[in-house]
């Protein structure tokens, strides 16, 4: 294989991650919006496509393993497979977290809400900013963007605990509250995983530009 046959697929790989992490993160935006909307229809759209992301998940780690079987890259070339392959299994995650909340959409589509959903689009904001931040670091090989996706955690952090103490607070007011009140504190948790994995691919930025990992 030509070097400039390898470069391109290198950069084919590179480019399927960060497609399938814009589905991702376009997936999680239609799930909190059928959340919200109580928008059956939308939610399954949301678990559909989900397949696609699966599908792609597939064929980035086939194509990475082959390479790295057939060509045994070095250095740089073996971090970029190495990130391409974890971040891969992120976003597949990332996807997985929108399919659960579209699920929880139809579990609650004639529900009447306990209280107005407030905190949890806010979380949203700022989770799929940080996905959407942490891929474009990867594209553009930008450290420090990677690094600033790990300042937004905090903020996802606290606005978690307050989704847990309100949902804790509507159960002690009434049991009768406690099925949907878990499953709003369950979309929580996955929005707040979903930065974590954010936080993960701006990790391995730093890794694959700077050939050391350390968790920031």
């Amino acid at each position: 294989m030509t070097r400039d046959k390898y470069i391109r697929q290198l950069n084919d790989i590179k480019r399927m991650t960060l497609s399938m992490g814009e589905q991702a993160e376009e997936l999680v935006n239609m799930s909190i919006t059928s959340l919200i909307d109580q928008d059956v229809d939308l939610a399954d759209q949301v678990i559909s496509k989900d397949k696609d992301i699966d599908e792609l998940y597939l064929d980035i780690e086939k194509k990475v393993i082959k390479i790295i079987a057939t060509q045994a890259p070095v250095a740089s070339d073996l971090r970029l497979l190495l990130t391409v392959l974890k971040n891969s299994t992120d976003v597949e995650r990332v996807g997985d977290f929108a399919e659960d909340i579209a699920e929880i959409t139809k579990e609650l589509k004639d529900d009447k809400y306990i209280t107005e959903l407030i905190i949890i689009p806010k979380m949203s904001e700022i989770t799929l900013n940080m996905l959407r931040e942490s891929l474009v670091a990867f594209d553009k090989e930008d450290v420090d963007l990677a690094r600033k996706v790990h300042e937004q955690d905090d903020i996802v952090d606290t606005m978690f605990s307050r989704v847990f103490r309100a949902m804790t607070t509507f159960v002690m007011e009434n049991p009768k509250n406690i099925t949907q009140a878990l499953r709003l504190l369950l979309v929580a948790r996955h929005l707040e995983r979903i930065a974590d994995h954010a936080v993960n691919i701006a990790n391995r930025t730093i890794y694959y530009m700077e050939g050391k990992f350390k968790y920031i």
